[in-house]
């Protein structure tokens, strides 16, 4: 059977083992292109949904930064580490070889993976699967590394209804190869950081201020 160890590595089994076929050949192979495709847009749905619950249920914000964090658990780039995670180019199959270690069609057929599921066993099925599978994806998604000046500037607007400073400090080095050093104070906390620009400074000091105030 062309998925045994596949589904070992995602922990369900397939209940019609045709479901699982078509979620593993890619769209370029032209007899399972239309039936690839449905899978794969149906998969991007029910992963969007699950993890719109997961972030309702587990963390708090308005509408803007839950959706900001749905794109960091949805976008390919999560996909395609789900995708080296259970291994799924050992499995898929396409029109050439050279398809078969593109990013792109991993995470494509993750998504028709989680389709199929879905067909086959329905949401709690494939929502088991997902909250397995993204779970160290979940873990690490730290939203203080998203937009740090942005993060740092609504909590300070949040916690005490002002605005981080920021300070220009010195700029040294080369023209070509400037070192500016910047600071940043907010909750009682001064950071001061260095970077190539004042724009880059402001942000690794941001975020270095935000991971004081974490702890």
């Amino acid at each position: 059977m062309i998925g045994n160890d596949l589904e070992k590595n995602i922990c369900y089994t397939f209940k019609k083992s045709i479901r699982l076929v078509e979620a593993l050949h890619h769209s370029s192979i032209k007899k399972f292109a239309a039936s690839f495709e449905r899978l794969e847009f149906l998969g991007d749905r029910v992963l969007g949904l699950v993890s719109a619950e997961y972030i309702f249920k587990n963390f708090t914000g308005d509408e803007g930064k839950m959706a900001k964090m749905q794109s960091a658990f949805v976008c390919a780039d999560a996909c395609h580490k789900v995708a080296t995670q259970i291994g799924i180019s050992n499995f898929v199959k396409t029109a050439g070889a050279h398809l078969q270690s593109n990013k792109t069609v991993l995470a494509d057929t993750v998504e028709a993976l989680l389709g199929a599921i879905f067909v086959d066993g329905g949401y709690m099925s494939a929502r088991s699967v997902i909250l397995k599978l993204w779970q160290n994806i979940f873990a690490e998604y730290d939203v203080h590394k998203q937009e740090p000046k942005t993060t740092l500037q609504e909590l300070c607007q949040e916690k005490t209804g002002s605005m981080p400073l920021y300070e220009l400090i010195s700029i040294t080095g080369a023209d070509h190869k400037p070192e500016v050093l910047v600071s940043v104070s907010a909750f009682g906390y001064t950071v001061k950081a260095v970077g190539p620009s004042k724009k880059k400074a402001e942000t690794i000091a941001a975020m270095q201020l935000l991971k004081k105030v974490k702890k």
